[in-house]
Protein backbone atom coordinates (compact mmCIF):
# COMPACT_ATOMS: atom_id res chain seq x y z
CA UNK A 1 0.00 0.00 0.00
CA UNK A 2 1.23 3.11 -0.74
CA UNK A 3 0.05 6.82 -0.13
CA UNK A 4 -0.01 10.18 -2.18
CA UNK A 5 0.78 13.31 -0.09
CA UNK A 6 2.66 16.59 -1.12
CA UNK A 7 3.06 19.88 -0.01
CA UNK A 8 2.62 22.77 -2.68
CA UNK A 9 3.13 26.32 -2.82
CA UNK A 10 -0.30 28.50 -4.20
CA UNK A 11 -1.20 31.92 -4.94
CA UNK A 12 -4.25 33.73 -4.80
CA UNK A 13 -5.79 37.53 -5.51
CA UNK A 14 -7.96 38.94 -3.68
CA UNK A 15 -9.11 41.97 -5.21
CA UNK A 16 -8.28 45.39 -5.57
CA UNK A 17 -8.34 47.75 -1.99
CA UNK A 18 -8.02 51.24 -1.34
CA UNK A 19 -5.14 52.25 0.88
CA UNK A 20 -5.12 55.99 3.12
CA UNK A 21 -1.43 56.02 1.74
CA UNK A 22 0.84 54.15 0.06
CA UNK A 23 4.22 55.70 1.29
CA UNK A 24 6.23 54.56 -2.11
CA UNK A 25 5.39 57.15 -3.74
CA UNK A 26 3.67 59.45 -1.67
CA UNK A 27 -0.24 58.62 -3.10
CA UNK A 28 -3.33 59.38 -1.34
CA UNK A 29 -6.02 56.81 -1.98
CA UNK A 30 -4.69 54.70 -4.32
CA UNK A 31 -5.84 50.95 -4.74
CA UNK A 32 -3.25 48.51 -4.70
CA UNK A 33 -4.04 44.36 -5.73
CA UNK A 34 -3.82 42.41 -2.30
CA UNK A 35 -2.39 38.65 -2.80
CA UNK A 36 -2.26 35.68 -0.37
CA UNK A 37 0.78 33.69 -0.68
CA UNK A 38 -0.12 30.41 1.15
CA UNK A 39 1.16 26.78 0.95
CA UNK A 40 -1.26 23.75 0.96
CA UNK A 41 -0.92 20.13 2.08
CA UNK A 42 -2.44 17.60 -0.69
CA UNK A 43 -3.31 13.91 0.29
CA UNK A 44 -4.42 11.79 -2.81
CA UNK A 45 -4.79 14.64 -5.37
CA UNK A 46 -6.91 16.67 -2.74
CA UNK A 47 -5.85 19.31 -0.98
CA UNK A 48 -6.54 19.17 2.77
CA UNK A 49 -5.58 22.37 4.70
CA UNK A 50 -3.55 25.22 4.04
CA UNK A 51 -0.54 27.41 6.61
CA UNK A 52 1.92 29.37 6.19
CA UNK A 53 -0.07 32.57 4.63
CA UNK A 54 1.14 35.68 3.80
CA UNK A 55 -0.41 38.71 2.13
CA UNK A 56 0.94 41.16 0.19
CA UNK A 57 -0.05 44.44 -1.81
CA UNK A 58 1.18 45.99 -4.59
CA UNK A 59 1.13 50.23 -5.56
CA UNK A 60 -0.80 50.51 -8.88
CA UNK A 61 0.81 53.61 -9.44
CA UNK A 62 4.58 52.53 -8.88
CA UNK A 63 4.50 49.02 -8.68
CA UNK A 64 6.39 48.64 -5.12
CA UNK A 65 5.53 45.73 -3.13
CA UNK A 66 4.22 45.31 0.40
CA UNK A 67 3.91 42.69 2.80
CA UNK A 68 0.91 43.05 4.89
CA UNK A 69 1.26 41.79 8.63
CA UNK A 70 -0.80 38.71 9.43
CA UNK A 71 -3.52 40.42 11.17
CA UNK A 72 -4.16 42.83 8.45
CA UNK A 73 -4.21 39.97 5.74
CA UNK A 74 -6.78 38.19 7.82
CA UNK A 75 -8.87 41.31 8.03
CA UNK A 76 -8.83 42.01 4.29
CA UNK A 77 -9.53 38.69 3.24
CA UNK A 78 -12.59 38.78 5.52
CA UNK A 79 -14.12 42.33 4.64
CA UNK A 80 -14.37 42.85 0.73
CA UNK A 81 -14.13 46.31 1.48
CA UNK A 82 -11.96 47.27 3.79
CA UNK A 83 -9.24 49.77 3.28
CA UNK A 84 -5.76 48.94 3.74
CA UNK A 85 -3.93 50.60 6.81
CA UNK A 86 -0.37 51.88 5.63
CA UNK A 87 0.87 51.26 9.29
CA UNK A 88 0.11 47.62 9.03
CA UNK A 89 2.19 47.04 6.39
CA UNK A 90 6.36 47.18 5.10
CA UNK A 91 7.93 47.42 1.72
CA UNK A 92 9.44 44.18 0.27
CA UNK A 93 10.23 45.19 -3.09
CA UNK A 94 11.26 49.18 -4.49
CA UNK A 95 9.11 50.28 -7.55
CA UNK A 96 12.13 50.24 -9.88
CA UNK A 97 13.37 46.58 -7.95
CA UNK A 98 12.10 43.57 -9.69
CA UNK A 99 8.49 42.94 -9.99
CA UNK A 100 6.67 39.46 -8.94
CA UNK A 101 4.30 37.46 -10.90
CA UNK A 102 0.45 38.14 -9.37
CA UNK A 103 -0.01 34.59 -9.77
CA UNK A 104 2.92 32.35 -8.60
CA UNK A 105 5.19 35.01 -6.96
CA UNK A 106 8.31 34.49 -9.08
CA UNK A 107 10.55 37.26 -9.49
CA UNK A 108 10.18 39.35 -13.51
CA UNK A 109 11.81 41.81 -15.12
CA UNK A 110 10.26 45.02 -15.40
CA UNK A 111 10.11 44.81 -19.34
CA UNK A 112 8.49 41.19 -19.43
CA UNK A 113 5.10 40.23 -20.62
CA UNK A 114 4.55 37.11 -19.47
CA UNK A 115 6.02 35.36 -16.22
CA UNK A 116 8.76 33.09 -17.05
CA UNK A 117 7.45 30.41 -14.80
CA UNK A 118 4.02 30.20 -15.07
CA UNK A 119 3.37 32.21 -18.10
CA UNK A 120 0.97 33.97 -16.62
CA UNK A 121 0.31 37.86 -19.00
CA UNK A 122 1.51 40.64 -16.71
Amino acid sequence: MFFFFAVTSGTRELGRRRCRYFPCCGTYGAEGVVTCAYRQFIFFFIPLFRFGKRYFVSCANCGAVFELTREEGRRIERDPSAEIDPSAMFRVASGTAPHFCPRCGARVTPGDRFCPNCGERL
